[in-house]
């Protein structure tokens, strides 16, 4: 396994601080969203108290975390119902979780420190963002070209393409049954905070996003919207 053959040193093996991200799931995106890839956990954030913040995308909880007494192993304590999870430093910024009894895959997770430009920990919803949706495009409405050039940020912003100024993806949660049959959907907001969900595809990477008008909500019924015709489109050309 990688990270622990041969010696390593001190260094090597302190505890982990910061925000870390599972590139194992990000690294198949946009072909596959997190919703289809087993994980434990989207971040995990090291505290310098001996405690770490689990976050899955729909809930978030804190767990301590301890050396293992043994290399650059670690334990975070009752991980899951059936006890501890470990984790192994390599270096300063990659770490493997032994989550292979939760995701039933045949390999361990590996998670990354990433700092952006500004020198902060990329969290998992920005790097999603990057690899699905951001970018700089040509902005058609019900087939026809806007004039101008939309530009997606990773951190959520949208310039150019008002009334919207902003936009989530669904990654996680009850949003994932939002329409039927089921889609990948999207949250646009706009200036007066409003929200809006679209059912929305990418076609051939990032070169075009689709965006889908949903149907009403179903009375006293949550999900099961119906997909609708086009009415954006964003072209890479």
């Amino acid at each position: 396994m990688a990270g622990l053959a041969g010696a390593q040193t001190p260094a090597d093996c302190e505890a982990p601080s910061g925000k870390y991200i599972n590139m194992t799931v990000l690294s198949q995106c946009p072909e596959s969203m997190p919703s289809d890839i087993p994980h434990y956990s989207c971040e995990l954030t090291f505290r310098s108290n001996g405690m770490v913040d689990i976050d899955n995308g729909f809930e978030k909880y804190r767990l301590a975390y301890h050396a293992a007494g043994d290399g650059c192993r670690y334990v975070i304590e009752k991980a899951t119902f059936q006890g501890d999870m470990y984790f192994v430093c390599e270096g300063d910024s990659v770490i493997q979780l032994m989550d292979s009894a939760w995701t039933k895959l045949p390999s361990a997770s590996i998670y990354k420190r990433l700092k952006g430009p500004d020198g902060k920990d990329v969290s998992f919803e920005h790097d999603l963002n990057d690899r699905v949706i951001a970018g700089e495009y040509a902005f058609f409405k019900e087939g026809q070209l806007v004039p101008g050039v939309i530009t997606v940020l990773s951190n959520g912003q949208l310039n150019g393409m008002k009334p919207y100024l902003g936009y989530v993806l669904c990654y996680a949660g009850d949003c994932l049954e939002e329409t039927d049959p089921p889609s990948r959907t999207i949250e646009l907001l706009d200036i007066k905070g409003n929200r809006e969900t679209f059912a929305y595809k990418t076609v051939g990477g990032k070169m075009a996003i689709e965006f889908y008008k949903l149907g009403p909500s179903k009375p006293d019924e949550k999900g099961g919207r119906s997909i609708g015709p086009m009415v954006y489109e964003l072209r890479t050309e």
